[in-house]
C-alpha cells in the first residue's frame, strides 16, 4: 500500500482534490509528536530508522464522518417511557415515549380524537407534561375544552359548577398550548415552526397533529406522492428525536373498498398516500368499534385500541385492549376484550 506522509497544508489540499468519498478509504494519517511539523522535521530529530518504523507501524485511518465503531457512539440518555394511565396490564404492553413518532388511524367515527384526547390528558395528568395540539377539525373551543373540562373533573361539564369549571380551566391553561392558522391553511413548516417555539419556550414535550390530511401539501414539482410523505415523516421523525417530544400524527385511511372493508379495522398501510405509514414512524394505532350499534339500533359504547406496532421493546408489544365508552362520565375505561363477530348487516349502511 502506498503511504504518503504529508503535512497539514498538503493533506489540506490534497483533499480537496478528492472528489469522491470512496478515495479516503486509502488515506491514513500520521500523528506526529508535539513541535515536529512533518516527515522532514521527524528525520532530524529521530533519524531514518524511527521514521521508518514509524510511518510502517503508525498510520491511523483517515477518519469518515458517518462511520463508527461501537465504542466511538456516544451513549444515548435513557428513553423517557410514559405510561397510558390505565391500571392492570397496560404498562406492559403498550406505552408512549418522548423522541419518536407514532400514528393514529381508524375509520371516521370510530373516536380516534376522543379516545386519544383522554390518553394524553392521563400521561399529561401523571407526569405533569405540556402539550401542543394542532387540532384542525376538532375545535378546541368549545370541544377539546368540553371534554378536557370532564376529564379533569371526573364529571360531564354540563354538571359542573363556576368554581369546579375554573379550576379545570386553570389546569388546562397550564399544560395545553393550541396551533391555529389564521387562514387555516397550515403547512408543516408553519407547524413546525410554531411547535419549535412551544418546545423551547413553554417546554411542551407532546406534539399531535390532528388530522394529517388539513395540513396543505407542498409537494414538490415531479415528487411523488409517496416520496412526499416519507420526506414529510423524516422531518417529523427529525422533529421528534431532535428536541426530545413525542410526534403523533392523526391520519384517515383510505376509502373501504381499496382492500379492505368498513367493518374492519383499517392497517396502518390503509392509510392514505403511501405504505411510509406503517413503516417509517416508531408506533402505530388503530382505534376500531367493530359494531357502531346493536341490533335494536341503539349506540354500541365498546371499543378497542390496537397497537400494531412498536419498535423498541420499551413501548411495549403488538397487542390489542378493550375499552367501553362511559357515556354517563364521558370517558373511556378498560374492560375485556369482545371475541364475538360483529354481525356485518348492522355496518352494511356504514359500507362504501
Amino acid at each position: 500500500m502506498r503511504r504518503l506522509a504529508l503535512d497539514p497544508e498538503q493533506r489540506e489540499r490534497r483533499c480537496r482534490k478528492t472528489k469522491r468519498a470512496s478515495a479516503f478509504s486509502n488515506f491514513f494519517f500520521i500523528e506526529w509528536p508535539e513541535g515536529t511539523k512533518d516527515a522532514n522535521d521527524f528525520l532530524r530529530s529521530d533519524g531514518a530508522t524511527d521514521l521508518r518504523d514509524k510511518v510502517i507501524h503508525a498510520p491511523m485511518p483517515w477518519p469518515v464522518d458517518g462511520l463508527f465503531r461501537m465504542s466511538d457512539l456516544p451513549d444515548p440518555p435513557p428513553m423517557t417511557v410514559w405510561h397510558l394511565g390505565f391500571d392492570g396490564c397496560w404498562n406492559d404492553r403498550c406505552n408512549i415515549a418522548a423522541g419518536t413518532l407514532s400514528v393514529v388511524t381508524g375509520h371516521p367515527g370510530m373516536g380516534k380524537t376522543t379516545l386519544w384526547t383522554q390518553l394524553w390528558y392521563q400521561i399529561i395528568a401523571q407526569y405533569g407534561l405540556v402539550a401542543c395540539i394542532a387540532s384542525f377539525e376538532t375545535r378546541p373551543k368549545p370541544h377539546l375544552r368540553r371534554q378536557l373540562r370532564t376529564l379533569h373533573a371526573r364529571r360531564l361539564e354540563g354538571t359542573l359548577d363556576p368554581p369546579e369549571i375554573a379550576a379545570a380551566d386553570r389546569w388546562i391553561e397550564d399544560h395545553y398550548l393550541f396551533l391555529q392558522h389564521p387562514e387555516r391553511r397550515p403547512t408543516l413548516q408553519w407547524l413546525l415552526m410554531n411547535a419549535e417555539v412551544a418546545v423551547r419556550r413553554n417546554g411542551a414535550k407532546i406534539l399531535q397533529i390532528d388530522p394529517w390530511n388539513r395540513l396543505e401539501g407542498s409537494r414538490e414539482r415531479d415528487e411523488s406522492e409517496t416520496d412526499y410523505i416519507g420526506r414529510c415523516l423524516r422531518e417529523l421523525y427529525s422533529f421528534a428525536v431532535d428536541l426530545d417530544c413525542h410526534v403523533q400524527i392523526i391520519a384517515h385511511p383510505a376509502k373501504a373498498g381499496d382492500g379492505y372493508r368498513r367493518s374492519d379495522p383499517p392497517e396502518l398501510e390503509h392509510i392514505h398516500g403511501s405504505k411510509h405509514w406503517d413503516n417509517m414512524v416508531d408506533q402505530g394505532f388503530v382505534v376500531h368499534r367493530p359494531r357502531l350499534f346493536n341490533d335494536a339500533g341503539k349506540c354500541e359504547y365498546y371499543a378497542e385500541l390496537h397497537h400494531k406496532k412498536a419498535r423498541f421493546e420499551e413501548l411495549g408489544y403488538a397487542t390489542k385492549l378493550g375499552l367501553e365508552f362511559q357515556y354517563d362520565c364521558g370517558r373511556y375505561a378498560t374492560c375485556n376484550l369482545q371475541t364475538k363477530k360483529p354481525k356485518q348487516q348492522a355496518l352494511a349502511s356504514e359500507d362504501e
